[in-house]
């Protein structure tokens, strides 16, 4: 279950014409604006936002804002563990995305009306919006066709240069810098299998490569592709390719 009360949150409010010079924060934010616009320099490009946008700010990311004549009114929120999570896995997050649609502004003019009514039920009622915000934001990326996620890239790029041995998830997320659920998650939403499961596939791909291309024996190519012995490479040989290791050594 989530934790609504673990997102911090705060509005603000900007004049029209003013300007906010390149600047970083030191926490990650998820913006939504509530009324207004503005232009955000972040990343290296520019973009106008307006009431319906939501925007990702990863820490330590310098941007700048310049706000239009009417100036702009935001909702700023410091995600907690779990929303962080969810949006590292479910969005392009260290590119710093942006999202701007129907669904989005409508929760906007929910979120600014309970803002408004601030009684005993407004907190809770602001919480649950901003994770349909989140959830709004990953559906209209991802039907963009997002490109896969930072993390993502880099614990493929570390499992395909690693010849045999097989590496932990702990090991591996440890040179990232994220969290291993985090690491799974976002492997399962791009390529449906765990960190373990691609690096097995990547072992039995090589020992199939080894078969075709040598007369090895079986054991000693299973050795060699990391396996424990030559019953361990066929339990998942044919777990991913359908058949033996000397099956696919004679169609080969």
């Amino acid at each position: 279950m989530f934790d609504i009360a673990a997102n911090f949150s705060r509005y603000r409010t900007y004049e029209g014409g003013s300007r906010i010079g390149q600047h970083v924060h030191t926490d990650s934010t998820l913006t939504l604006v509530l009324g207004g616009g503005y232009e955000e320099t972040i990343g290296g490009r520019s973009s106008d936002q307006s009431r319906g946008s939501a925007l990702v700010c990863p820490k330590g990311m310098p941007h700048a804002q310049r706000f239009g004549p009417a100036g702009a009114r935001k909702l700023i929120v410091v995600p907690g563990a779990e929303l962080l999570d969810y949006l590292a896995t479910t969005t392009p997050f260290a590119a710093a995305p942006a999202s701007r649609s129907t669904e989005i502004s409508k929760l906007a003019a929910r979120i600014d009306i309970e803002r408004q009514m601030d009684d005993l039920f407004a907190r809770g009622a602001i919480g649950g919006l901003i994770w349909q915000v989140a959830a709004e934001m990953g559906r209209d990326l991802t039907s963009a066709a997002v490109p896969s996620s930072t993390i993502v890239q880099r614990a493929r790029s570390i499992l395909d240069a690693e010849d045999v041995l097989p590496m932990s998830i702990t090991v591996l997320c440890g040179v990232i810098g994220c969290h291993p659920a985090t690491l799974t998650r976002a492997f399962r939403r791009e390529h449906d299998c765990t960190p373990g499961e691609y690096q097995r596939r990547l072992r039995v791909l090589r020992a199939a490569d080894q078969l075709k291309r040598t007369r090895a024996p079986i054991a000693e190519i299973a050795t060699s592709c990391g396996f424990c012995d030559q019953a361990h490479l066929a339990r998942s040989f044919r777990s991913i390719l359908g058949c033996s290791p000397s099956d696919y050594r004679k169609c080969a």
